[in-house]
């Protein structure tokens, strides 16, 4: 029966095909009657497909011209270019997306989820996928900031645990106090694109955000007290915390089906008729789409279910084959199970993964659990305490922070070896012999081959990782010269950091000797910024009248030589164009202009 609510729950969460109420409730009638799976099938299907046409309905007439008025944020303010923050809002029955810039920014920056403001500004609809399956149904450029409330009792709770947390944290570094906060709450808006690309680099992503694992390591520090309680305060507190829990890291999609498979689970065992752990996953995917169909098309959504499948079906076999004591087999187990499934739908997503994720994930794994669980209470202490204790308290976090960050960079730092779709493929089929091998009696050869061919894979992938050949080329909105004894990066375009330090790993820039700040803006700061951050040795110029930190102000006619590479600025108003040629060398040189060579 769970197995087919979740897939009836999906199938009406992917067609959104409007069903009667009337017909939904004959339909669960017709199925109390006479229960059978298809039945059960078609009632989460009629269910789903009737919630997501109603939520469809709602973003039919979206707020379109002035506003003015309340509206309570649903989400914390996040970055939004280089000057403007955006955040997600309830005005009146629509979900809107607010944007400001500037001062009026700085006013909501503070702002987090739950609290009310007083607003004015100009909504459009908004027409993207993107802003569709969250739910928002405009974008409101907001002019003003007025007066601003308290968010209820719960908001108001939950958001005082985050300022605790946050305020215990402030003896960290600047990428630990980060990381802390990502792993803990949830909260990654202050990640830099140096840290985020190391982190995906690595294959340790969900790290940075909160996950299901979060939720059991909030169960694990409940059950000492929970387990005295009787059974019905039991459930009542478990899901008391659950519920907190959820509304203190912003209601995450992963959060969401780990928060609703635990309830479940808890409710279940409460009434004396505990269900496994698949059957689990099945009632809380079904009941997760049917409250909120749209989330079928949301990644991360996707993932958290993925890796659940992973652990329930792919680890108990891997950790039956793998060799060593059983606490090692089941860390490695555990996080291979759950890598190895979600690969598929990364490789169909991004195009490929990068083959360090399964051992990163295997050595930092062991060091992300005491981070979560000793940074609720050993953190929530520390902000109650002040400094200096609370640098005392987080000097366990600092290490363990230390090393996490440690495998990322060594990650991003190693030859870029990315998983395509033919070795995505292989690696599915040497885990498919895996699963094979675990049904069928005497098979156990049958799983070491496919445990072979998912080692070969990637080591195949590993070779054949190689660099491009020297040269012109495109770079994350930015152009690449690459010679032996030089690289130069040119920021002619509009270069996110992240984009662009991804581009270079993957390229396998290792160093970067000078950087060309062609406009010499805001944008083209943050990105030296990020270039700088992990390229140390780098050398900018920029234009007169720039606003790059430690640029050098280069005009037309002037040379700059790195290596054996002359970089002549050929015009300089109003951004600058360069000419690179080799010295010494009879080639003519390359033009680089703001529009291409």
């Amino acid at each position: 029966m769970p197995y087919a609510a979740a897939a009836g729950a999906a199938l009406g969460s992917w067609l959104l095909v409007g069903v009667p109420l009337a017909a939904a409730i004959a339909l669960v009638a017709a199925c109390l009657w006479r229960p059978s799976p298809l039945l059960v099938l078609v009632v989460f299907a009629a269910f789903a497909g009737f919630f997501g046409s109603k939520a469809l309905e709602g973003l039919a007439n979206p707020p379109d011209g002035p506003v003015e008025g309340w509206v309570t944020l649903l989400d914390d303010p996040r970055p939004l270019g280089t000057h403007g923050i955006r955040v997600t809002v309830r005005y009146g029955d629509a979900r809107v997306e607010a944007r400001a810039y500037g001062a009026v920014a700085a006013r909501l920056d503070d702002a987090l989820a739950g609290e009310r403001v007083h607003i004015s500004g100009t909504a459009r609809p908004a027409t993207s996928d993107w802003h569709r399956w969250r739910h928002v149904a405009s974008t409101l450029n907001v002019d003003t900031v007025g007066d601003r409330a308290d968010a209820a009792p719960l908001g108001a709770f939950t958001n005082r645990i985050r300022r605790l947390l946050e305020s215990g944290a402030g003896s960290l570094p600047d990428d630990s106090r980060a990381m802390f906060a990502g792993m803990v709450y949830g909260d990654d808006r202050s990640q830099s694109p140096r840290l985020y690309d190391d982190f995906r680099a690595a294959g340790l992503g969900h790290l940075l955000v909160v996950s299901g694992q979060n939720v059991a390591f909030v169960l694990a520090l409940a059950s000492p007290l929970a387990v005295r309680a009787r059974p019905g305060v039991r459930l009542i507190v478990l899901l008391a915390l659950l519920a907190v829990f959820a509304v203190l890291t912003r209601f995450e999609p992963s959060v969401l089906r780990a928060v609703t498979m635990a309830g479940v689970a808890v409710t279940s065992a409460a009434l004396g008729q505990p269900e496994t752990g698949r059957r689990t996953l099945a009632w809380a995917v079904a009941a997760v789409l049917v409250a909120d169909p749209f989330l079928i098309r949301v990644l991360a959504f996707q993932l958290s279910v993925c890796a659940t499948c992973g652990l329930l079906w792919i680890t108990p076999a891997l950790t039956e084959m793998l060799p060593g004591p059983r606490p090692l087999r089941l860390a490695a187990a555990t996080t291979a199970g759950a890598q190895l499934a979600v690969m598929p739908l990364l490789v169909a997503v991004f195009g490929a993964v990068p083959v360090a994720s399964l051992p990163a994930n295997v050595i930092a794994g062991p060091a992300t659990a005491p981070v979560m669980m000793w940074g609720l209470t050993g953190g929530l202490g520390a902000g109650l305490a002040g400094e200096p204790v609370a640098w005392l308290i987080h000097r366990p976090t600092a290490a363990l922070l230390w090393w996490v960050r440690s495998v990322a960079a060594a990650s991003a730092a190693a030859p870029p070896a990315m998983l395509g779709a033919g070795g995505a493929a292989v690696v599915g089929a040497g885990v498919a012999l895996v699963l094979v091998s675990r049904r069928l009696e005497r098979a156990r050869p049958l799983g070491v081959l496919g445990a072979a061919v998912v080692t070969v894979a990637m080591a195949v992938s590993v070779l054949a990782a190689a660099s491009p050949p020297p040269g012109w080329s495109e770079a994350g909105g930015a152009r690449l010269f690459r010679h032996e004894s030089a690289v130069v990066v040119v920021l002619d375009g509009q270069a996110r950091p992240r984009d662009l330090l991804q581009s270079l790993r993957l390229a396998g820039v290792r160093r970067v000797d000078l950087v060309v700040a062609s406009r010499g803006g805001a944008s083209d700061a943050h990105a030296v910024l990020a270039l700088t951050d992990r390229y140390r040795m780098a050398a900018v110029v920029a234009p007169t009248m720039h606003r790059v930190p430690g640029a050098r102000t280069v005009r037309s006619g002037d040379i700059v030589q790195v290596g054996t590479v002359d970089v002549e600025v050929v015009s300089d108003a109003p951004d600058l164009v360069v000419a690179v040629s080799l010295a010494a060398s009879s080639e003519i040189p390359v033009v680089e202009a703001p529009g291409g060579p």
